[in-house]
């Protein structure tokens, strides 16, 4: 073989192996490049990832944090629904019991010992006694009376009226006659029972003073022992159910 065709041969093995070493460093350079996009395709996704669990995590606790406020926004209407409750169970526990003053139409009964008595008969037949008194309450009472008073004092259930001499004591308070009983109720019904009483049939048959009017609106104070309610009940003690 010359030299000429020795030349030739060499010429095309180098070629060859210069487009073997061109497409195996082609061949590399790609697989970086796959392999760096690869690892920049998985840092991003990490990325995102970690993003979406802070996001999770904030919705969580601004959930729970908005549970918290309903919860609470529940807690305190109960308690005011509750306390609405029982303002308005203790208003009316005043009212019945006397702890406020009221008004309102009913009718006024006065009562004055007779002037004129008969000879011979007994003197305990011609005044107003506390037994007079009780049972024009319970007359009234049982005609719908929703406050009493008897010259300005309110009758409650710890009202007593004694009878001392020509006065009675009301809420330890001494008042001689005349005697001005106040009702608020139905002015009509109040009136009614009140005048066909048969109580005040016996009053008037010994010419004791009975004058009974209806009115449009009466004023009565509170129990005058309001204040001192500890000694009304010092001897009571709660019973559980």
């Amino acid at each position: 073989m010359n030299k000429r065709a020795s030349r030739h041969i060499s010429f095309i093995v180098f070629l060859l192996l210069g487009m073997l070493m061109a497409w195996q460093l082609k061949s590399t350079l790609n697989a970086r490049r796959a392999a760096a996009a690869n690892a920049l395709d998985a840092n991003m996704l990490r990325e995102q990832i970690t993003e979406l669990q802070q996001d999770i995590e904030g919705l969580r606790a601004a959930i729970d944090e908005n549970i918290a406020l309903q919860n609470e926004i529940i807690r305190e209407y109960i308690e005011l629904q509750n306390d609405d409750r029982m303002s308005r169970e203790w208003e009316v526990i005043k009212l019945h019991t006397g702890l406020v003053g009221v008004e309102g139409p009913g009718i006024t009964i006065t009562l004055d010992d007779a002037q004129v008595r008969e000879p011979g008969m007994p003197s305990g037949f011609f005044i107003i006694h506390d037994f007079d008194i009780r049972t024009i309450l319970n007359d009234l009472k049982i005609a719908g009376a929703q406050a009493v008073a008897i010259n300005g004092e309110r009758v409650v259930p710890m009202s007593e009226q004694i009878c001392a001499g020509p006065t009675i004591i009301i809420n330890g308070n001494r008042y001689p006659v005349p005697y001005v009983i106040e009702a608020i109720g139905d002015p009509d019904e109040l009136y009614e029972a009140i005048n066909t009483s048969f109580k005040i049939y016996e009053l008037r048959q010994f010419n004791i003073k009975v004058d009974i009017k209806k009115t449009d609106k009466i004023r009565i104070s509170k129990f005058s022992g309001a204040d001192k309610l500890d000694r009304f009940i010092s001897g009571l003690e709660v019973v559980e159910k």
